[in-house]
């Protein structure tokens, strides 16, 4: 399962990140049975990356040069979480 998530500017640091994981977790652990969920992030982004760590995803790779943001290419990481 490949998962996304992007919460909007006026609502970050509420909470609205963490209940979305938790839910997107949830269905991916609970009813779709998946052993693995795996998801790419800006590797500047730092308080999706510490969210994501949060819920036991761990950076696996770093994929360079990856995406044309801002006029510059930038760097994501490869992050996936194992069902216990």
């Amino acid at each position: 399962m490949s998962l996304g998530i992007v919460v909007h500017d006026a609502y970050h640091g509420k909470g609205v990140g963490t209940a979305l994981m938790a839910a997107a977790l949830d269905l991916a652990d609970n009813w779709l049975q998946y052993s693995r969920v795996e998801l790419t992030v800006f590797s500047d982004n730092e308080a999706a990356i510490a969210l994501y760590k949060k819920f036991g995803f761990e950076i696996e790779g770093t994929f360079r040069q990856y995406v044309f943001r801002d006029g510059a290419l930038a760097d994501v990481y490869a992050m996936a979480r194992l069902k216990k």
